[in-house]
């Protein structure tokens, strides 16, 4: 590592170190947060909880007022995202979100108030205390067959309980004021899938294939070859995303991990300002000269083929394997991503969809570039100016990011 980028990296942990010494209660949280209220194993009542959900914290102070004993099972402990999956095979319904209360082998999610929600639990424990023998303990319901439907009420924390805000705004260049924990998973989508496209390392290679295509003066094959190109390239980092977010929905919601990616955040946010800062941002650090002469080759031999099929499926291998190399160019913004979506309480299908809309903005660049290659029959990338002003926008966001997952990861559970 060269002096240069090690003075980057130092400074960018500098903030780190000091905000850890002044909030070492959030820099140092254990992979399992403690309950805000005695738990009771083995209780009549079971709730799954959150400690940043005031509905909770209302269930848990209108409990104490009766004096019941509870079982909480705080919803970011890997095995307690376990235990709601399996209560969600008796209630099909159940959706994620908490407070999730099971009394009695009934299912209540939310907490309204206690004139509402609070009197419905205390009429199903009455109901089990005069005749515990016809009643149903948690673990009864779980081991049996029965299904039961969910009674769902106001006042459920399914996306983003109460949190201020207000510490996390900042003004981003052309854009204005940006409040980073209040992007929608829409707009976090579209913002991090277009910064991602504008790196180096996935640039050179379209531009390279291009250039070579142009050259040949038949626009049949720089829109199949380029269209294949493109559309292979997309796939594979498609999966690449979806690769991420399920190891990371295998992991659970574990502190650790988070901060590990965090770290990885801020790190990443560090070496985007180091390749934006006196350096040419339109160069790639990950490939050699070697790498590149040996993948210009491979270009140069695909384009020679004769038969169409060998020659599109030679541009899918060859898309496929130089973004398998390209990837180590751009794990950090993908990493805080996948992460995002792991912890927000939205359905697979929505997951898989968000990447979908990432994966178009991170292609965007690629498909404008090939566009005018294809009007202009001249292969041209983007200006320095440009590519340095993403790569400093990418670089704060991502910083920035990282520092919210660190410190405040509740803020990025977003609307």
């Amino acid at each position: 590592m060269n002096r240069r980028l090690l003075l980057f990296f130092i400074g960018a942990f500098i903030p780190v170190i000091v905000l850890a010494a002044f909030y070492p209660e959030r820099a140092f949280k254990g992979a399992v947060p403690v309950p805000q209220v005695p738990t009771v194993s083995g209780a009549t009542i079971v709730a799954f909880v959150s400690n940043n959900c005031p509905h909770c914290a209302a269930f848990e102070a209108y409990a104490q007022k009766q004096q019941w004993s509870v079982e909480y099972r705080e919803i970011s402990a890997k095995e307690n995202q376990k235990l709601f999956a399996d209560v969600q095979e008796h209630a099909p319904l159940l959706r994620q979100g908490v407070p999730t209360i099971i009394v009695n082998g009934h299912v209540l999610q939310g907490y309204k108030d206690d004139a509402t929600t609070g009197r419905k639990v205390k009429n199903l424990y009455e109901e089990y205390r005069k005749n515990p023998a016809q009643g149903l303990t948690f673990d009864a319901f779980l081991f049996s067959d029965r299904t039961t439907t969910v009674e769902t009420t106001e006042g459920t924390c399914e996306k983003n309980c109460t949190v201020d805000f207000s510490d996390y705004l900042f003004n981003v260049p052309l854009i204005g004021e940006v409040n980073l924990a209040l992007l929608s998973l829409p707009a976090l989508s579209i913002l991090l899938g277009f910064l991602d496209g504008f790196n180096p390392c996935a640039m050179w290679v379209l531009i390279t294939l291009l250039t070579l295509l142009i050259a040949t003066r038949d626009p049949k094959k720089v829109w199949l070859i380029g269209g294949t190109f493109l559309f292979v390239s997309g796939a594979m980092y498609y999966l690449f995303i979806a690769a991420w977010l399920n190891a990371f929905l295998i992991l659970g919601f574990n502190a650790w991990v988070q901060k590990i990616i965090a770290l990885v955040a801020i790190g990443g946010g560090g070496f985007y300002l180091y390749e934006a800062i006196g350096k040419d941002p339109n160069a790639c650090q990950v490939t050699d000269l070697k790498q590149k002469k040996r993948i210009i080759e491979r270009m140069r031999s695909v384009l020679q083929k004769t038969a169409w099929p060998a020659m599109l499926l030679g541009v899918a291998i060859l898309a496929a394997s130089v973004n398998a190399i390209e990837l180590v160019c751009t794990a950090g913004l993908p990493a805080i991503f996948t992460q995002i979506l792991a912890f927000n309480d939205v359905s697979a299908i929505a997951r898989y969809g968000y990447i979908g809309l990432y994966i178009l903005l991170y292609m965007i660049d690629d498909v404008v570039i090939f566009t005018i290659a294809v009007w202009t029959l001249h292969a041209t990338g983007l200006t320095k100016k440009y590519a340095r002003f993403t790569l400093i926008f990418g670089g704060v966001l991502m910083y920035a990011l990282g520092l919210l997952l660190l410190f405040m990861p509740e803020a990025l559970t977003v609307a």
